[in-house]
């Protein structure tokens, strides 16, 4: 394993807060956008669903887990 692999890395919990807080606002964003039919960004929802999926992951992939 090199130095910078996945095995090696430890939890970034201000990055994860902060991603944690761009999903929030993400999730708030669609479903504004979700819930009006004539939303103008109602084209833009897979976008707004795919950063919202991509800051979940990252939010929790740099959150420290309890060990077993």
């Amino acid at each position: 394993m090199g130095r910078f692999s996945k095995g090696n890395e430890q939890p970034a919990e201000a990055f994860a807060a902060e991603e944690q807080h761009r999903a929030d606002g993400l999730a708030v964003r669609i479903v504004e956008i979700s819930a009006s039919a004539g939303h103008p960004s109602r084209g833009s929802l897979p976008y707004y669903q795919a950063a919202y999926r991509d800051a979940s992951q990252n939010a929790a992939g740099h959150t420290a887990q309890p060990r077993g």
